[in-house]
């Protein structure tokens, strides 16, 4: 089926985020000082591919639950992003409520403002995941002397240097 001519620019955009995405990726892989695990990086691109991409749905946060678990299993950082999908979740509603009749429900700003502080929120466990990888002996995980328990045939799989 045809796509609306103005549809092209923000889907080239979005390929290019993508791109610029596992890039990121692959660099990180390439300067961590230990191999990442193999819940981090597949968090952070499940997280990254739903932050560049031009769709968003409620169910897309099931994809992630696990993965942040696996990524990063602290209890802070995981409740203030489930706070924050609960409010959009909320805001959704609202918002729809006001679409449906006019002077009930929120704005869409008020939508907009909840969609910026989750995807905020998301952005912050990322970074803080990208911090772990380049600093292994803050992962949680790793802390103990574990390598990668979710990482299959990579787990105790020997670091190896690129260069």
């Amino acid at each position: 089926r045809a796509q609306p001519a103005d549809a092209q620019p923000l889907r080239r955009v979005v390929a290019l985020l993508e791109l610029a995405l596992v890039a990121g990726l692959a660099w990180l892989v390439v300067v961590a000082p230990r191999r990442p695990r193999v819940g981090q990086l597949l968090f952070l691109m499940v997280t990254g591919f739903l932050l560049v991409n031009k769709v968003d749905s409620p169910q897309y946060v099931l994809w992630l639950v696990p993965l942040a678990v696996l990524a990063r299993p602290r209890w802070r950082p995981f409740l203030a992003w489930q706070a924050a999908e609960a409010l959009l979740l909320l805001s959704r509603f609202y918002f729809f409520v006001a679409n449906d009749k006019p002077g009930q429900g929120i704005d869409i700003a008020w939508f907009f403002a909840a969609v910026l502080l989750r995807d905020a929120v998301l952005v912050w466990i990322m970074g803080q995941v990208v911090r772990d990888v380049l600093r292994p002996e803050r992962d949680v995980v790793r802390r103990d002397g574990v390598d990668d328990p979710a990482g299959g045939v990579l787990d105790g799989a020997p670091d190896r240097a690129l260069a």
